[in-house]
């Protein structure tokens, strides 16, 4: 925190603009990235629907507990195959992150607070939130754009192997195949987990003839 910052920032969780991500149903009120909080990772989910997701599954495979606040509508979680109904004003603690955790909205204009962080160590935020960044460009196939965002929004995890890996795919499918192969290769050299992934990725299908190519990805 700087003397320039002010002391005190507010959003509406309800009317705050939001990120279309998913199919495009799920909207995610980036809340930690607006406030400029650097303590916890806290986002919003919103469902405009009955029956839409408003919490992807998923599990926290870096580690974090979290906790989620229904603050309007209702909403039908599942954690590790455990039905949980919860209504607003409620909240769902989820300790163990291998858990696998998932929220289905079970009223219309369902909104759920998501905060999270480490039992043992000091909070930083992780690279899929760049990505989401991108989800609207993404879906629009807009891809330059969506590899402009990425850059700008990256900041600390522009060397991830998950941010480089999804440049990657941006610039091939925006006609960039240099600049996609270079990243794809830098995303294997930290992550070597991508190599299986870019495979068989049809977003890569355009560089598959690269020089290179094999030898990136055996």
């Amino acid at each position: 925190m700087t003397e320039s910052d002010p002391p005190v920032r507010a959003l509406s969780l309800l009317d705050e603009e939001p990120v279309r991500i998913g199919g495009g149903g799920l909207e995610w009120v980036p809340v930690r990235r607006r406030l400029g909080i650097r303590g916890f990772g806290t986002n919003a989910f919103r469902a405009a629907r009955a029956g839409d997701p408003v919490i992807e599954e998923h599990v926290e495979s870096p580690g974090q507990e979290e906790l989620y606040v229904v603050v309007q509508g209702r909403a039908h979680f599942t954690v590790d195959g455990e039905d949980i109904d919860v209504a607003a004003g409620s909240a769902v603690f989820v300790q163990r992150p291998e858990a696998r955790r998932s929220a289905t909205a079970a009223e219309d204009d369902t909104v759920v607070l998501a905060v999270g962080g480490w039992p043992d160590r000091a909070y930083h935020p992780l690279p899929w939130e760049p990505i989401y960044l991108a989800q609207d460009a993404i879906r629009d196939g807009e891809w330059a754009r969506a590899a402009e965002i990425l850059e700008r929004e990256a900041g600390e995890h522009r060397d991830s192997g998950f941010v480089r890996y999804r440049l990657a795919c941006c610039h091939a499918q925006a006609g960039a195949r240099d600049r996609a192969f270079d990243e794809l290769r830098r995303a294997i050299d930290i992550d070597p987990l991508m190599r299986e992934r870019a495979a068989n990725d049809p977003q890569l299908a355009s560089i598959r003839d690269q020089d290179g190519w094999s030898a990136a990805i055996g």
